[in-house]
């Protein structure tokens, strides 16, 4: 028992302006019914993992036979092993190390002090007019 509760059979009630918050969203009373939970337990159950937000949720064990009368078809073992075979890639993905973590280093290395301001006497008259032209088109 890491957090002192190893089962709930049902969820602690919360505060009133919890309650209110979690019921302004127009889909609680949808998401209930789905689960078959009454509107005040789902809205217990996300106030307390919201009041408790270490707690990992429990898994519901359901025989295959329960589920097809719910109306879900239980997955394959071999569904299953796919699921969870991607799942350990997904995980391995986030917890790699980027390729790019090696290569953050200054990618060039300036040795010499820096050189001379190029000065507006340097820059040729008519090069600048041709840059000025292709940069701001006149008129169409």
């Amino acid at each position: 028992m890491s957090n002192g509760v190893e089962h709930l059979d049902a969820p602690p009630p919360i505060s009133a302006a919890q309650k209110a918050k979690i019921l302004s969203d127009p889909n609680v009373a949808k998401i209930a019914a789905e689960l078959g939970m009454s509107v005040d337990e789902f809205v217990n159950t996300v106030g307390y993992y919201l009041n408790n937000p270490d707690t990992e949720p429990a898994f519901l064990v359901v025989s295959d036979e329960n589920l097809r009368k719910m109306g879900v078809e239980p997955p394959s073992e071999e569904a299953i092993e796919a699921n969870v075979r991607a799942t350990v890639e997904l995980i391995k993905a986030g917890t790699n190390p980027s390729a790019f973590e090696g290569a953050r280093r200054r990618t060039v290395e300036l040795q010499a002090p820096a050189g001379e301001q190029v000065k507006k006497a340097d820059i040729d008259p008519d090069l600048e007019d041709t840059v000025k032209k292709a940069r701001i088109p006149r008129g169409s």
